[in-house]
């Protein structure tokens, strides 16, 4: 995992189950329920990786549904503040979860969403 590359991706949806069925038949995709979370969250392990490389989160109805990418950074508030800088708006974040990741989602300054993690700042 490098910084400024992007490591991880998400899909939130309100049918997880119907979604990991769908993936793993199109790409092989295999999953590994998280329980850290205080939602439904899977991992991804695509074919020939041994650890995760994305998620699947369970949203209940609670958000609209969505797929995104988490670029690894060094520091996210810095990262946060040079995004609002150059037009970019926080959607939620920072948080720092139970194992010490933070991270942030935003919408760059054209509408598009993005994310940004760091492994302890």
């Amino acid at each position: 995992m490098n910084n400024n590359n992007v490591n991880w991706f998400e899909i939130g949806t309100d049918h997880p189950q119907e979604t990991m069925d769908f993936y793993s038949k199109m790409f092989g995709w295999k999953f590994q329920e998280y329980t850290d979370m205080e939602n439904e969250y899977y991992n991804i392990i695509e074919p020939g990786n041994e650890y995760p490389t994305g998620g699947i989160l369970g949203t209940a109805g609670k958000i609209a549904e969505y797929s995104t990418f988490y670029t690894l950074v060094s520091d996210v508030d810095k990262v946060i503040k040079a995004a609002k800088d150059n037009g970019a708006t926080v959607i939620w974040g920072p948080v720092t979860d139970k194992t010490g990741l933070t991270f942030a989602r935003l919408n760059d300054s054209t509408g598009h969403q993005f994310g940004v993690f760091s492994a302890g700042q």
